[in-house]
């Protein structure tokens, strides 16, 4: 006789449970997607010990009809779909008829609800997958489930289960990433008495965050929002200030169904490359709407799951998404992006308009004679002399505007404003918002007749250099605001911008060494090298073979500052042994990073003050001056407003 046999009704409703529902999470979830599902716009969850002795789940979706009340809990039964073909433009959460066959089979199940359709409501209990009654019974439209002694009769799956306390928080986590999905429903949650979150179902994502994270993560996201051909990303990013070192806030959608995908994954790091930190993840939900054609949801019992038909069209939608949105907050954030010197000569030409307007010089006006020149400034920041002498002030260059009349003729001194009769109704103060020689006014020269000239020299930024504090950051000021930057990151930027620049145009910049340097190397450590030979020669580096695992350094990057050549080598092998295996543009970026990250000057190092002023100055003109290579913050910001009420002033 054969030893395969069929399994009763009973035993298989409990292994197809057991894929379905693994914890009192898992109920709440399939629960609460079917609530949506009804249209219901208020959900509440209530549990006691953790969901596993009772789970209350109250909606005011449309309801069950009295006819289908007990079909409901047949396995395979549901009002989603009727055929295969359905299963390729799946919109709604469920569609495989599992969940309340599953839960009632492990469960004992009381279910009470009225249609939009009936005057009068049903009311059902189940327990170990039998139905025990129907009745008629009083209710509001809308569906209520009352769910007691989870997985009572399974002892193999009950033991598994955690304390109350952990099991309440998987719920929780289950609760806000549906109601993040959901922002245009109220969800209420509630544990052993006491409500523990709740939100307004306002149908704004943004009060939904604050609603479930608080203020901090409310004033520190900014949103998201692209389109690539049918794909439609939404959603909130978090910047770096509250980023974590774990994917716990990563929160990703499609279609509104939460799902973790490794595409989307790479997508949302690609793109936060060079903005976060090292080994920080970015807070970030994110609902990417998408033709249910392009996607298969039935590819895992949880659903948590999808398959795409194109993955590469996937990336570009999210990369683009959450890089564009970095992209234009760090330029209204960053002090960087307020001190751009173009913005100097377009508030001058304004200066001079309303000079004229208003009388005080007629046929005059103010015209750049020069902008300061980045290039000049940019050749060496900081002298290769290790006592760090200060570099010598090109004085020629300090006056940036003249007075010019209508004929085109430069006015250089007085007397030449005198001859060109220009007149002044009254004397007149000119305030603007510039900062000039480090005071908050303009400097005037006045001549016999009382005609004021205004002098603008190569310090009028609009920023107010304060200082430096512990020898590694640079305090300025921007209005109503005070910037700490961190000289290191600001530098390595720097740094890393110029050699990337060097790196790409061919233009090698080397410095031969007196005395070379011989570094004894490890057989794989030779091999990197070997293989990256380009990468070191492009950026610089003049290396020769020196014995059976020695390379001889008779060239290093000319990146103007004094550096240990030897210790950087190695650890640049270092980057490039950890990127083995990747893309050759990943070893180039590694390559140059370490390479701007070991030569940039340190913290805990003193700099004179034009030291600083050109760092700032040359951070400026940069594309992306708002984080190091590695995603530290360059510059961090504290207003007027958060200083006052650390001083109870507000």
């Amino acid at each position: 006789m054969g030893s395969i046999v069929l399994l009763d009704e009973q035993t298989i409703n409990k292994i197809a449970a057991g894929e379905v529902v693994d914890r009192p999470s898992s109920i709440v979830k399939e629960l609460v997607e079917n609530s949506i599902d009804a249209k219901a716009t208020s959900i509440t969850v209530e549990i006691k010990k953790g969901g596993i002795s009772y789970i209350k789940i109250i909606d005011n979706g449309i309801g069950f009809a009295s006819d289908d009340v007990e079909m409901a809990f047949e396995r395979h039964a549901t009002s989603k779909i009727r055929k295969e073909e359905d299963l390729m433009k799946i919109t709604s959460m469920g569609f495989r008829g599992e969940a309340l066959a599953s839960i009632a089979a492990i469960s004992k199940v009381t279910l009470t609800s009225k249609s939009i359709n009936e005057d009068v409501g049903i009311k059902v209990r189940v327990e170990a997958g039998n139905i025990l009654s129907v009745d008629s019974a009083p209710a509001v439209t809308g569906t209520k489930i009352e769910i007691n002694d989870v997985f009572y009769n399974v002892p193999a799956r009950f033991k598994f289960l955690k304390k109350d306390y952990t099991e309440a928080g998987y719920i929780e986590d289950v609760m806000i990433r549906i109601a993040l999905a959901n922002p245009g429903v109220s969800f209420k949650y509630i544990n052993n008495g006491k409500t523990i979150l709740q939100t307004s179902g306002n149908n704004d994502l943004r009060s939904t965050i604050y609603d479930l994270f608080g203020k901090e993560i409310y004033q520190n996201v900014i949103p998201l929002e692209h389109e690539m051909g049918d794909i439609k990303v939404t959603g909130m990013i978090g910047l770096p200030s509250i980023s974590r070192s774990t994917r716990m806030h990563q929160f990703t959608f499609i279609n509104s169904r939460y799902i973790k995908d490794k595409t989307i994954n790479t997508a949302i790091d690609k793109a936060c490359e060079q903005k976060y930190a090292i080994n920080k993840f970015a807070f970030i939900v994110l609902n990417m709407n998408i033709d249910p054609s392009h996607i298969d949801v039935n590819v895992h019992p949880a659903k948590l799951e999808v398959k795409f038909d194109d993955e590469a069209r996937v990336f570009d939608s999210i990369y683009y998404a959450v890089r564009s949105s970095l992209e234009k907050n760090n330029r209204e954030l960053s002090p960087f992006s307020t001190i751009k010197q173009e913005e100097i000569v377009k508030n001058v030409e304004q200066i001079s308009k309303d000079l004229m307007n208003n009388g005080v010089i007629k046929n005059t006006y103010i015209e750049p004679k020069k902008k300061y020149d980045f290039d000049k400034a940019n050749e060496k920041i900081f002298s290769n002399n290790k006592n760090q002498q200060e570099m010598p002030v090109d004085k020629t260059e300090e006056p940036i505007y003249e007075v010019k009349n209508e004929n085109n003729n430069i006015n250089t001194d007085l007397k030449e404003v005198e001859k060109n009769e220009l007149s002044l109704n009254e004397e007149k103060v000119i305030e603007n918002n510039y900062q000039i020689n480090n005071e908050n006014k303009i400097e005037e020269y006045t001549s016999k007749d009382n005609v004021t000239i205004i002098e603008e020299t190569k310090e009028e930024l609009l920023y107010k250099y304060i200082g430096q504090v512990f020898d590694t950051y640079i305090i300025i000021q921007i209005k109503e605001k005070m910037y700490i930057i961190d000289q290191h990151a600001a530098h390595e930027r720097l740094l890393y911008e110029q050699i990337k620049e060097a790196y790409y145009s061919k233009d090698k910049q080397s410095q031969l060494l007196l005395i070379p340097i011989l570094v004894e190397l490890t057989t794989k450590e030779k091999e990197i090298v070997d293989s990256n030979l380009d990468m070191f020669e492009k950026s610089g580096f003049m290396l020769e073979d020196f014995g059976e695992n020695t390379i001889k350094i008779s060239g290093v990057p000319n990146i103007g500052y004094d550096i240990e050549y030897k210790s950087m080598f190695k650890d640049i092998i270092d980057e490039l042994l950890g990127a083995y295996k990747t893309e050759k543009k990943e070893k180039e970026f590694r390559f140059i990073a370490t390479l701007a990250c070991k030569a940039a000057v340190k913290g805990n190092m003193k700099l004179n003050r034009e030291e600083q002023i050109n760092l700032i100055d040359n951070m400026v003109k940069l594309e992306n001056p708002f984080t190091c290579p590695h995603g530290r913050p360059t510059a961090y910001e504290i207003s007027k407003y958060e200083i006052e009420r650390r001083f109870l002033r507000k």
